[in-house]
């Protein structure tokens, strides 16, 4: 046992001490109303002021034990890094903690950590990275931990107060990559469009994602390439609706489909008309919305298509992830337990610097600055592949399929 290890057991033993001492023999509390997802689970009881004073002891020494350590590092790929390293420094501000970001692509981090575990360094305690690369090596290679194992606030393991009662996570095992906001919207791949190539007439004319098989886009669509480090076709993959058959005709020379890893040259293609339609794109599309609020000719499709709606927790300020061995393992579950709290996600939403998606719990009533049409419906239903253990268990599968379809049409 280390030394903080011995500091934290013996600060709770001694909070114990005081709280018990001053607990009455059968203080019981009137059962209040919690709030339900849809459907509603069954509630869960009121903590007794006992349970109450215990855990509040048992937070007041994880603080201690975490201000010990007086550290806390973390990796945000991609869009976490520009929406939460504000929320990172008021975190640490608060709780006396020095909090180090190194912000970048979500790919990148992933292979500086476990290039740094294959030497034996264990330098990150968290990242937020988004799912792909996570899900698809990172797990597999043994690099994560569990998360669940730090839960330790009711707000947070109450399942009552999450989206259809329950956690979720985004790989195979349900236990290293958890999500905690998701967009909703309609199932239209996330295709953002260039407003003076595009007329109102065509959108009208767009009903199904086949539709933008026809051959009148040929050579205006760019897309991530199957080639990269995620799953660039899962959801099409996995859709009883699209299929492989959908991928053989969008990866086809038939309609010359631009294809490309680098972000910023999907931004600049359907900003600058290069591209009319930008298909399957991740990240750039967030970047594309926050051109159009600064007037840029690009809109992102709104509009509910054939193929239903869906939930989507793939990107980097959706999910995050543990690396094993943490190097302060005290501030990683302060933080874990603290930015999944109704408070945290409340922050997430009113302090993020650019469009936050909304979070999977169901009692945050501020929608803060997350976009309105990326916010759940209450009592409609969403195909949810991201967290569904059935279509997450196909994620090598679509992107074996993805790549070797991509090469055999170029041979």
């Amino acid at each position: 046992m280390t030394s903080k290890q011995s500091g934290l057991l013996a600060g709770i033993a001694a909070a114990l001490a005081l709280v018990l001492a001053g607990c009455g023999a059968d203080p019981t509390a009137t059962p209040t109303s919690v709030p339900t997802a849809t459907p509603p689970p069954q509630a869960a009881a009121t903590p007794t002021p006992d349970e109450a004073a215990l855990f509040q002891a048992e937070w007041d020494a994880l603080i201690a034990a975490a201000q010990e350590e007086g550290e806390l590092t973390m990796v945000f790929g991609g869009a976490a890094g520009r929406n939460f390293r504000e929320i990172a420094e008021a975190f640490g501000e608060r709780f006396g903690i020095e909090v180090t970001v190194a912000t970048g692509g979500g790919t990148a981090g992933a292979q500086r950590i476990m290039a740094e575990q294959a030497t034996g360094r264990y330098l990150v305690d968290l990242m937020f990275g988004g799912s792909g690369v996570a899900i698809t090596t990172m797990a597999p290679a043994g690099a994560l931990a569990p998360i669940g194992e730090l839960f330790i606030h009711p707000e947070v393991t109450d399942l009552s107060l999450w989206y259809n009662g329950r956690h979720w996570y985004t790989d195979a095992e349900q236990k290293f990559v958890f999500a905690f906001a998701a967009t909703a919207r309609p199932e239209n791949l996330g295709m953002r469009y260039n407003t003076d190539l595009v007329t109102q007439d065509d959108i009208d004319a767009m009903n199904s994602v086949f539709d933008y098989l026809d051959p009148k886009w040929k050579g205006k669509i760019v897309s991530r390439s199957p080639l990269h480090g995620d799953v660039a076709f899962f959801t099409q993959y996995v859709h009883p609706d699209i299929g492989t058959e959908w991928i053989d005709r969008f990866v086809s020379p038939d309609l010359d489909v631009t294809f490309s890893d680098d972000n910023r040259f999907m931004v600049d293609g359907v900003a600058k008309g290069k591209f009319a339609l930008g298909i399957s794109i991740g990240g750039a599309g967030r970047d594309l919305d926050s051109l159009g609020t600064l007037g840029a000719p690009v809109k992102a499709l709104v509009k509910e298509f054939k193929e239903g709606g869906g939930l989507s927790a793939s990107a980097s300020s959706d999910v995050f992830h543990a690396p094993i061995n943490p190097p302060h393992p005290n501030a990683t579950k302060l933080w874990v337990n603290w930015w999944l709290t109704k408070e945290g996600q409340t922050i997430m939403h009113t302090m993020a610097t650019e469009l936050p998606d909304p979070t999977l719990r169901v009692d945050v009533t501020d929608w803060g600055k997350t976009d309105e049409k990326a916010r759940r419906v209450e009592g409609k239903d969403y195909l949810f592949f991201d967290a569904q253990p059935e279509t997450i268990a196909k994620n090598k599968e679509a992107f074996d399929y993805g790549v070797s379809a991509f090469e055999a049409a170029r041979r």
